[in-house]
């Protein structure tokens, strides 16, 4: 019994020691806490803790996001995330794509987090396009719309000319091409301002690749040409589709188109990538979960295939 008593006591004076040396490298390490989005009186609940925290109460407006070929980086207040020492993440339903980008890019960078669910858009598409060093467009996020203070950055990051990219969009819907800081304000006072939106430097190009994919297997292929005046290559605003048999289709865009649908998870998709007509340079420009399907085309056999092979084993 006294035995027990004497192996208790020393184990519970090696926890406090093994406690009190952890609080003495925290206090040294000066631990940065992100709190994404802040809570009621956090800075009250943060002196309660018996070692030094530095505390940042967080706002998902303040966060930017810059896609560029050198790799991507979120910043808060102008302090990448990669700065905090654990980053307390929630969201909102409005919030959850972003919150989901953030953690992606944490989870890049060996930084601890709290869980937060799967919420997708084009700012979590383009986080994992970046993470997988799949060539986009220099690309800018801002999470707030206070636009007039970011002209610099944004010049800075995409250039002139520029597209303005709705970040939940489709089929080039609320998109637009703009050529300077003057238009890009007009412009934006055009748009709805419940949406939140993308910069992308513009590529110059003649056409852009569709690459459907179904399976893991390229299935159709096409070129898209705009009509005249017109800066988007999608079907629905007018371009031209000329189809591409797939065993033509250049062996680096198929590689693209392969490896978007596999980092995306996805077993049916249409990656339009476009080529830069004065580098000849390929950028993904997006992934398709619902492509346009033009009748009695390689699409509409690539339908069929990828149909067929999910409900063969249900039918009788």
């Amino acid at each position: 019994m006294h035995l027990h008593y004497e192996c208790c006591k020393r184990s519970r004076a090696k926890k406090a020691f093994l406690l009190l040396k952890s609080i003495i490298l925290m206090q040294k390490k000066n631990f940065k806490l992100l709190v994404l989005p802040s809570v009621g009186n956090i800075s009250q609940i943060i002196k309660k803790f018996p070692y030094a925290i530095e505390l940042t109460e967080g706002k998902f407006k303040d966060l930017e996001i810059a896609f560029q070929e050198k790799g991507v980086t979120i910043t808060h207040k102008g302090v990448d995330l990669k700065e905090f020492s654990f980053v307390w993440l929630s969201s909102s339903w409005l919030s959850r794509d972003l919150a989901y980008a953030v953690k992606l890019y944490l989870k890049n960078s060996k930084i601890p987090y709290t869980y937060v669910e799967k919420g997708t858009s084009k700012v979590t598409d383009h986080m994992l396009f970046a993470l997988n060093d799949i060539k986009t467009p220099d690309t800018l996020f801002f999470g707030h719309k206070e636009i007039c203070k970011n002209l610099k950055q944004i010049k800075k990051v995409c250039g002139y000319p520029l597209v303005i990219k709705d970040t939940k969009g489709s089929r080039g819907a609320y998109s637009i091409l703009v050529a300077n800081d003057k238009e890009l304000i007009e412009k934006l006072g055009e748009l709805p301002k419940h949406k939140k939106y993308l910069f992308q430097r513009f590529v110059p190009n003649d056409y852009d690749w569709g690459v459907l994919v179904a399976n893991g297997k390229v299935v159709s292929g096409e070129k898209s040409y705009p009509c005249l005046g017109e800066f988007r290559n999608n079907t629905c605003n007018g371009a031209k589709e000329v189809f591409v048999d797939p065993a033509n289709i250049p062996i680096e865009i198929k590689k693209i188109a392969l490896k978007t649908s596999n980092v995306l998870g996805l077993s049916w998709s249409r990656s339009d990538i476009i080529i830069d007509k004065n580098t000849q340079l390929p950028y993904l420009m997006e992934i398709n979960r619902l492509p346009g399907i033009t009748p009695k085309s390689s699409e509409a056999e690539g339908v069929f295939k990828f149909l067929s092979s999910q409900i063969e084993c249900f039918v009788k």
